[in-house]
């Protein structure tokens, strides 16, 4: 399980651990990734009263092996948010001009997982909801990680743009993207993960995806409903 916005913090000095609570829940092994820290403020003071840190957490039921946690690409003080012409929100402003956040740090988390007699690579991340250009560079940081692994391997998470989008053209080209495996082309409304946004996604690569599907059922705990896949070994 790859879950983002998975917080770690304290609160008057009382430590709230997301990650360890959630792998204690779901009785799995967990690994965290984080690369941003932001104090907590309280509304009516404006006082600083602790800290935080969110990033992304992946729930197995073995071991990770081999495991890591790295920052991805962010855009620099003179790059464009977005460029002039394109219309889009924070067209021709600087990022160095940008509102707090448009450029914070994102992560990926992951490692090796022991499945049967298989060793799957597992790469887990959220990408930047700002800037198509930055999250290219993040796309491409992922696709370098991937390649630098021995398939099977498995990218899954938050990537903030649909699969057809300009900024994941390299990465989608280098995987198998699990819902079109299953029949469920781009822009098909059953992708959709994040009110009208499909943006939730599952590549495989050395794999056979039998099923991948949104859970409409799964509730409101969150914005997004999870995606979820069944995978299989490639046979021969």
């Amino acid at each position: 399980m790859a879950l983002q916005e998975v917080a770690f913090y304290d609160v008057d000095g009382a430590v709230h651990d997301q990650p360890l609570e959630l792998g204690r829940l779901t009785e799995r092994e967990v690994r965290y990734g984080a690369v941003h820290a932001y104090a907590l403020v309280e509304p009516a003071s404006g006082q600083a009263i602790g800290t935080a840190t969110w990033g992304n957490a992946l729930l197995t039921r073995e071991p990770v092996r081999e495991g890591f946690a790295i920052g991805l690409p962010v855009g620099g003080d003179d790059d464009l948010v977005e460029p002039a012409s394109s219309g889009r929100a924070l067209a021709g402003i600087r990022f160095a001009e940008a509102p707090y956040g448009t450029r914070e740090p994102r992560c990926v988390v992951g490692g090796t997982v022991e499945v049967g007699d298989d060793r799957v690579a597992v790469i887990a991340t959220h990408l930047a909801y700002a800037g198509g250009g930055q999250r290219a560079d993040q796309a491409q940081a992922l696709l370098e990680m991937a390649d630098a692994r021995r398939p099977p391997v498995v990218v899954l998470g938050d990537l903030n743009a649909p699969i057809e989008a300009p900024e994941l053209r390299d990465l989608a080209a280098g995987f198998v993207d699990a819902f079109e495996a299953v029949g469920i082309p781009p822009g098909d409304p059953t992708r959709q993960s994040c009110g009208p946004q499909a943006i939730d996604h599952i590549l495989v690569r050395g794999l056979t995806v039998e099923d991948c599907r949104v859970m409409t059922e799964a509730g409101d705990a969150s914005d997004h409903l999870p995606v979820v896949a069944t995978l299989r070994p490639e046979v021969g």
